[in-house]
């Protein structure tokens, strides 16, 4: 179930990299760069998991962090502090969201398949229903953020992408509460 829920969070983050894509006005290539992470982290995350939770979430977190830093008003005195600003806390904001639902999902062994002392460890979140609470709030959290910012959004592309962010994030809490 997990696993299934995982990979529809799949569909609504290409959609919001397509929007993002299609979006002429506003695509700058930091933007695409963290549309491609997030992809590929969530892809990786479902098939192939060849590199390590601990290791995307890093990137995620670095890629939030240089995506906040390259927008800053005081790095670029073009850029209005409005929707574009509104566009990059959100999207920074759902970097770190799913940075924390990357570690926090199970991505080893069940805790089924592992005997002994360590069998709590073995499965994310498994030990720790109090994670699992936290990660589902954070998901509701900020899937009721991306509501909020989608009905003060103007452009129709700007709406998309932003529903298509809080959907994804909050079908992986979902499954890392499963």
């Amino acid at each position: 179930m997990t696993e299934l829920l995982h990979a529809w969070a799949i569909a609504p983050a290409a959609l919001g990299a397509c929007c993002l894509a299609a979006d002429r006005g506003r695509a700058r290539w930091p933007d695409a760069v963290v549309a491609a992470l997030m992809l590929a982290a969530m892809v990786d995350a479902v098939l192939t998991r060849v590199v390590a939770p601990v290791y995307w979430a890093a990137a995620m977190l670095v890629a939030a962090m240089a995506l906040a830093a390259a927008s800053s008003p005081r790095r670029r005195r073009t850029m209005p502090a409005g929707p574009r600003g509104g566009m990059v806390a959100h999207t920074a904001l759902g970097l770190v969201a799913m940075a924390a639902l990357q570690l926090g999902m199970a991505h080893g062994a069940p805790a089924d398949a592992v005997s002994g002392p360590s069998a709590a460890h073995a499965h994310g979140g498994a030990g720790a229903p109090s994670l699992g609470t936290a990660m589902i709030v954070g998901a509701i959290a900020y899937a009721v953020l991306s509501a909020g910012l989608l009905t003060r959004s103007h452009r129709a592309l700007d709406r998309v992408q932003r529903a298509c962010m809080g959907v994804s994030v909050l079908l992986m809490g979902g499954a890392a509460v499963v």
